[in-house]
């Protein structure tokens, strides 16, 4: 990565533990309420919902990250940078350096922990983001979920209205049963995935529609992923700010 876009990560992050240091409060936000959805809007909602994602280039954001697994809590000052196709996720100690850095993209995914010297890498799978983060999400979801992007049905016209819990969007996409719930602005409220490892997302809105925060849970086997927005902005990545190289006195693990 360029030696200036790592000084103003360094200088995000540390930014960031000062701002959750001292209890900073996000935007006004809704609750992730679901409303009411006619049958004439849904094909119109995953029209915008694509067409907002069409649109992204990218974003450079401050955040807040809970994990939670095997009866353990972690949470950490973050900075990650977002394409639509790959991401980078710094975890910065109280002095602004990286004690942890995460790369996944559409060939590797790589974990890198400076102060342990020890790095390990695999293919961009499910499994490989369960190993980092306790939630199977497959890559390129989890990628659109960060940007609150809803992965859509492969035929438009094979979503349907479903009424189990309140009014919501249900359609199939692949072996996977998705039922989506929308707020009163036509937004993403909550995602259900019905698959081998059921997926539950829910999504929160600053009143100015932008992402507030999300938080994916995986009952079994009981994983948490809370992600809370400090602070972002729109930028268009060049593919060399999601490079990795590490050092050579690394011990370096492939797990494939």
């Amino acid at each position: 990565m360029p030696r200036q876009g790592r000084r103003r990560l360094g200088a995000l992050g540390a930014a960031l533990v000062l701002a959750l240091a001292g209890c900073a409060t996000g935007p006004d936000r809704q609750p992730p309420i679901g409303a009411s959805v006619g049958a004439d809007e849904m094909k119109d909602l995953l029209h915008r919902w694509e067409a907002d994602w069409h649109a992204f280039a990218g974003l450079r954001a401050a955040v807040d990250l809970t994990v939670r697994r095997n009866g353990k809590t972690d949470r950490a000052a973050a900075v990650l940078l977002l394409s639509p196709t790959q991401l980078r996720l710094e975890v910065a100690t109280p002095f602004g350096f990286p004690a942890l850095v995460a790369t996944v993209g559409p060939d590797r995914v790589t974990i890198f922990r400076p102060l342990e010297r020890a790095a390990w890498t695999a293919r961009p799978t499910p499994e490989a983001v369960g190993r980092w983060l306790g939630a199977p999400v497959p890559p390129e979801v989890l990628i659109g979920l960060l940007a609150g992007h809803v992965p859509p049905p492969l035929d438009p016209a094979d979503v349907r209205l479903g009424t189990t819990d309140g009014p919501h969007l249900e359609f199939e996409r692949g072996s996977t049963r998705q039922r989506v719930w929308v707020t009163p602005q036509g937004q993403p409220a909550r995602l259900l995935l019905d698959a081998a490892e059921p997926l539950r997302v829910t999504f929160e809105w600053t009143v100015s529609r932008s992402l507030y925060s999300l938080r994916v849970e995986v009952p079994n086997p009981g994983a948490e992923l809370s992600v809370r927005y400090i602070s972002a902005e729109s930028v268009t990545p060049s593919p060399q700010a999601f490079e990795l190289t590490l050092p050579t006195d690394v011990r370096v693990e492939r797990l494939d």
